[in-house]
Formats: structure tokens, C-alpha cells, sequence
């Protein structure tokens, strides 16, 4: 079904991302665990691990002709994981990638890049750093109120820069000195932080808007219950444990208007229309060296990198190089791009989880191949598939496999307080695998897709395949209404 395509070969592919690991990771250190930790070598650099992609048409008021893009990466953040907190890494490009003429290369791409400042080097404290006592109390004053106040002491700013690779013309900084938040650090130094980091939402050119910063983990799952063979407390929407329910991580967040991002430049008139659908992920890069630099530089020994930029994570539908991808080839995955994705199109067709779904629960499962697992995760769903919604229509592809997050932009989105989270499975058709919303429950969808419990398997569509779940059915911080839609991060220090 795919015609032929002459990747990377496996050992090329895999010899980079490894050289790539032993250039940069050396003075990296493994985080606790997580459930995005999801390829050997990724494992060890935290602050370049993508951890999840969001990609849906805006549902805050009068929003509605804008996408927002969201990459999240640095899983597993402790909430009070001080001094220095959590930040962005200096040294790696970030960037969120949109291919809109199905060849699973990126036609439009926004890259981040970010540098720190560290204020004051004679403090024994960290990202907040008292600059004045009160005068006549003795009293330290340590409120960031602003993302300028003197007592944020290790501020990053960063860079926004749209590619057009479709052109080939040179990237167009959208803005520069832009302010991360900093970390929820506690009810001192952070008592009202929602409103300090809605502080730090820019304005891009076009009416669009920017943030970057932390958020909370707005992805659940029983993390410990699936990668303990199964062995879920609960197989179906309740009764069970959310693993990253009071985490944090950092989020990258862009709104572009629509036009901005599909092939003809114009807001598609029908979801069947060739220019409705486009494909999201995103990776992030590091320098293939980094040197040394003294004390000068900026104001602390730091790393100043060299050469070309190599990709070591990259992320589009969730779950895939988790559950899908083999062990011997997660990491090439991570270092390879969407356009050479048939070397993994074997493990789509016939892949290892649904065994181990029909062993552990003694379900049926369907037949290889797996053509309804190739239309949602490799290729979209052609309209017409979906039983009752002849306009469903998410497919992108030059007949090749390519992960990709897809989104059909001619679909109206949800209104939040109607979005139902098994998305089309709950005939919102607005949810995953249309894009992803922050509140879709992934998991159970993709539980329920690999045992064959959807229309796209009529023979194996009934219980329990089709009410399968991991037991989370919702995430512990209410999700925002407003831009940029993930929830308020977990406070260090709460009262």
C-alpha cells in the first residue's frame, strides 16, 4: 500500500543520533522517571525530550481563524525542584514543524531559541534572588511580581523565527527578548502566578501570540500501571492513578492564524477541500559540539556550541515511539524526520502492543495488517471512512507512512465546555485523532485504536475492546479557557 521510498538505512540513521548523544549528553544526568522517557538516549537529556505535541484551532472567543501549536519538553518537573528550577537549555534549538503538501517535510517551521541571564552572581539563591530589605523591617523582599522585577534573578529570554521552506527564503524573525515566566516557585516569591504569566504572552506579528514557559502536566495516564506489563488498576475510564498528577513541565507555546500554515495561503472553504489538512510535529536539536567559554562571556563559565545543528527528539502523534516503535529503533526514530517514517511502517501494520493487550486480557484483536492503525497514525483518515461524518477527512500523505499530528483546519472547533475527551470516538470531531486538544485522552483513545475497539474494525468494535481505558479520564488541574490552554503549574511551596 505505500509506494517505495529509500530512507536512511537503519545504521546510518542510528550511528547519528548516538554520535549526536556522546557529543552533547556528557554532562547531562537522567530525570526521574516519566512516561515520556521513551527512547534510551533521550532518557538522558531531559531538557531536548519532547515530551507532547498539541495542535487545534483556538477556542477562546473571536479566536476562532487562529491554530495553536503547543511542545512541551523537560517532563517530570518536581514543583519545588529549586534553586535553579527548570528552564529551557540555552544550547538546543526548539521548533515546531508544519508539513502541508503531505511529503512529510516541513513547509513552515517556528524556531525558539533561548538565553539566560544570571543577575546576581554574589547570591547563595537562585532563580529568586531578594535585591532589597524593606527599610526599618529587616524584612526580605522577595515577590516577582513582574517578569522584570530585579528579584527574578536568572530570566531567560528568547527568540521567535518562522521558516519558509516551501520558498526558501530566509527565516523572518517574528520577535526577540521575549520574557519566560519564571518557575511557580512558591507563595512568597510567587503568590499570584497565573497572573504573572499571562504577563509573559506576546504579541506576534498578524495578531498572533506567543508563550514560553511552565505549565502543568497536562497529559494523564497511569504511567506505572501500563509499563508494569499492564498491569492497570483500573481497564476502563475511572479507578485508577494519574503517575503525573502533581508535575510540571515546560511548554512552548505559538498561535498562528490559519492562513499562515496551510499550502494555498487561504483558510480552506470544506474539510475536504486538498489544502485543508496539516501535519504538526516537533523536535529539538543540539550543536554537534559545544566549547567551553569563560567567565566573561555571560557572566558565568557557559557553553558556546559550534557546527550544525543535529535532531535528537522529535514527537508528532502521541504514544508512538512509546508503544509502537521497537527498542532498537527508538532513538533512530527520534534523530530521523517524518519523510523517511516507511522504515517503521512494519511495526504500524503489525504492531506488538495489541498481542499484549489479547494476552493480558484475553481479547480478540484484528488481523495484520493494520491498515486502520496506518490511517491514523501514518497516513489520516480519508473522508468518507467515518461511518456518519462523510466530511471527517485528516488524510496527508504522498502514499507514504509519516507521524505526523494532522489537523483539519476546516473542521469548527469545540467549545470548551461541550469538547468531549474520546474525541471522534464521541463524535466531536474537532478531538484526536483530528489534532490534539490538551484535555483529548489520548491513552484510552489509543488503547481502544490498538485493540481494534473503533468503527474502523466493525468485528472487533465491542466490549471490552471499545470501553478500554488506563482508568484516568481527566487531568488534576483544570485546563485554562484562554491561550495558552495548559493549566496553571504546581506551586514549590503552596499554602
Amino acid at each position: 500500500m505505500f509506494k517505495t521510498l529509500v530512507p536512511k538505512t537503519l545504521a546510518a540513521i542510528s550511528l547519528a543520533s548516538m554520535v549526536v548523544a556522546l557529543l552533547v549528553n556528557t554532562e547531562t544526568s537522567p530525570s526521574q522517571a516519566s512516561s515520556h522517557r521513551e527512547a534510551p538516549l533521550i532518557a538522558y537529556d531531559p531538557a531536548a525530550d519532547n515530551t507532547d505535541v498539541y495542535a487545534f484551532r483556538s477556542t477562546e472567543a473571536g479566536r476562532e481563524g487562529f491554530v495553536t501549536l503547543i511542545a512541551n519538553y523537560l517532563p517530570d518537573q518536581s514543583p519545588s525542584g529549586g534553586p535553579h528550577f527548570y528552564k529551557f537549555d540555552d544550547t538546543v534549538l526548539y521548533e515546531i514543524k508544519i508539513d502541508n503538501t503531505g511529503d512529510g517535510v516541513e513547509d513552515v517551521s517556528y524556531q525558539f531559541q533561548f538565553t539566560t541571564e544570571f543577575k546576581n552572581g554574589d547570591t547563595v539563591l537562585g532563580m529568586a534572588a531578594p535585591t532589597t530589605v524593606l527599610q526599618g523591617t529587616g524584612k526580605l523582599d522577595g515577590l516577582i511580581a513582574t517578569p522584570n522585577d530585579p528579584d527574578y534573578n536568572e530570566p531567560q529570554t528568547y527568540t521567535v523565527t518562522r521558516m519558509n521552506h516551501a520558498t526558501g527564503s530566509a527565516g523572518k524573525a517574528l520577535a526577540s527578548g521575549l520574557i519566560t515566566p519564571p518557575n511557580n516557585i512558591g507563595e512568597r516569591t510567587t503568590p499570584s502566578y497565573e497572573i504573572l504569566a499571562q504577563q509573559t504572552v506576546y504579541k506576534l506579528p498578524g495578531d498572533g501570540r506567543v508563550f514560553a514557559g511552565q505549565r502543568d502536566e497536562g497529559f494523564y495516564i497511569d504511567v506505572a500501571g501500563v509499563f508494569d506489563t499492564l498491569n492497570l488498576r483500573s481497564i476502563v475510564a475511572k479507578g485508577s492513578k494519574d503517575s503525573l498528577a502533581g508535575k510540571n513541565v515546560s511548554s512552548i507555546a505559538i498561535e498562528v492564524p490559519i492562513q499562515d500554515l496551510t499550502r494555498g495561503g487561504k483558510m480552506a472553504a470544506s474539510p475536504t477541500d486538498a489544502d485543508a489538512v496539516i501535519g504538526i510535529w516537533a523536535t529539538a536539536s543540539r550543536r554537534t559540539m559545544s566549547v567551553l567559554r569563560d567567565q566573561g562571556s555571560r557572566g558565568n563559565g557557559s557553553r558556546e556550541s559550534g557546527n550544525d545543528f543535529r535532531q535528537v527528539s522529535r514527537l508528532g502523534n502521541p504514544l508512538v515511539n512509546e508503544v509502537v516503535i521497537p527498542l532498537k529503533l527508538k532513538d533512530a526514530f527520534n534523530a530521523s524526520s517524518p519523510k523517511d517514517d516507511a522504515i517503521a511502517a512494519p511495526f504500524v501494520l503489525d504492531p506488538q502492543l495489541p498481542k499484549l493487550l489479547q494476552a493480558v486480557f484475553k481479547i480478540d484483536i484484528p488481523p495484520a495488517p493494520r491498515n486502520d492503525l496506518v490511517a491514523i497514525f501514518a497516513t489520516g483518515i480519508k473522508a468518507g471512512s467515518v461511518p456518519g461524518a462523510p466530511t471527517f477527512n485528516t488524510f496527508l500523505s504522498d502514499g507514504t507512512p509519516h507521524d505526523m499530528l494532522r489537523l483539519n483546519v476546516a473542521i469548527p472547533p469545540t467549545p470548551k465546555d461541550k469538547q468531549k475527551r474520546m474525541g471522534l470516538l464521541e463524535n466531536d470531531p474537532a478531538g484526536y485523532p483530528n489534532g490534539r486538544r490538551v484535555g483529548d485522552d489520548v491513552t484510552d483513545i489509543a488503547l481502544r485504536a490498538m485493540a481494534g475497539g473503533t468503527p474502523f474494525t466493525p468485528a472487533t468494535n465491542k466490549k471490552p475492546n471499545n470501553l478500554l481505558g488506563d482508568g484516568i479520564d481527566k487531568n488534576d488541574v483544570e485546563y485554562l479557557d484562554r491561550f495558552p490552554y495548559l493549566g496553571t503549574p504546581h506551586s514549590g511551596n503552596p499554602k
